[in-house]
């Protein structure tokens, strides 16, 4: 593979995980501050913070490779970006209990944070394009 197709892999992947960091962040909050008003006992907190986390992430991942790649074609980078991202989010979250990622939660949260990055990353670099 030329070297100007690895090193812009490269930067989608890493913009796409920083997005996805500060959507995670984002996320977070929004799962704590709807917990906090939906349940004062207080006993939702940390699963609307997962939930909040992890959508938050996917949606960061795909906003992040999008900021990247918006220039030439738009809707085709929104798309490209914003599906691969909740691709490999979804298919590690639907794909956990019959392939028995629960029963390693490191591989499975290995997974969902690598997958989206890689996936929005794969789907909007072309070894094609002439740039």
């Amino acid at each position: 593979m030329p070297k100007i197709i690895v090193a812009r892999y490269g930067k989608t992947v890493l913009y796409s995980f920083l997005g996805g960091l500060l959507g995670a962040l984002i996320g977070g909050s929004i799962g704590i501050l709807s917990a906090r008003n939906n349940d004062p006992t207080g006993w939702s907190e940390i699963p609307n913070l997962l939930s909040g986390l992890i959508y938050g992430y996917g949606l960061g991942v795909g906003a992040g490779a999008f900021m990247l790649h918006f220039r030439p074609h738009p809707p085709s980078a929104f798309s490209r970006a914003f599906l691969g991202a909740l691709t490999g989010l979804f298919g590690v979250i639907f794909l956990s209990a019959p392939l028995h990622l629960d029963f390693f939660p490191p591989l499975m949260w290995g997974l969902l944070i690598l997958l989206p990055p890689l996936i929005s990353a794969g789907l909007l670099v072309s070894r094609y394009d002439e740039k």
